[in-house]
């Protein structure tokens, strides 16, 4: 693995986020989330209120995340705001790009289009703890659309 990766581990859980009354779905990178990676590679709290795309307003929406979870060189919504729930506010994406044994998080940025880039490290994930991670998303995705 090159070192211009950080190899790292990926989660996703239900678990009580600060700004919230209620328990959030939560990415976590390494333990820590993916909320407080951004901001402290940022040096920002730009990262506080947003959630994963899970349970979108708009059923187009979720059907796309559930779609692009499944790909890799795609652009994926990862974070968006916790208020509207769609496209149209927030939208925190990465580009995800697979290599021999890993899954890489290459770039984020804002916007489904990634227009205004997050200057923070690339992330390199195992394949099997990528594929449990997205099988877990996916099955979050199906218990809120029910």
């Amino acid at each position: 693995m090159a070192h211009k990766y950080i190899h790292s581990k990926i989660e996703i859980r239900q678990d009580q986020m600060k700004g919230f009354q209620h328990p959030q779905y939560v990415i976590t990178i390494n333990d820590i989330t993916l909320n407080d990676y951004l901001n402290q590679n940022t040096q920002s709290r730009s990262f506080d209120l947003l959630v994963p795309p899970i349970g979108l307003f708009d059923n187009r929406d979720q059907q796309k995340v559930l779609a692009l979870l499944s790909f890799t060189n795609v652009a994926l919504p990862i974070l968006v705001c916790s208020d509207d729930m769609d496209f149209s506010c927030t939208v925190v994406t990465t580009y995800v790009e697979e290599a021999k044994d890993y899954i890489i998080w290459k770039t984020f940025g804002y916007g489904v289009d990634m227009s205004k880039p997050i200057h923070v490290p690339p992330l390199a994930f195992e394949k099997s703890q990528y594929r449990e991670f997205v099988e877990a998303f996916k099955g979050f995705i199906h218990r809120e659309s029910l």
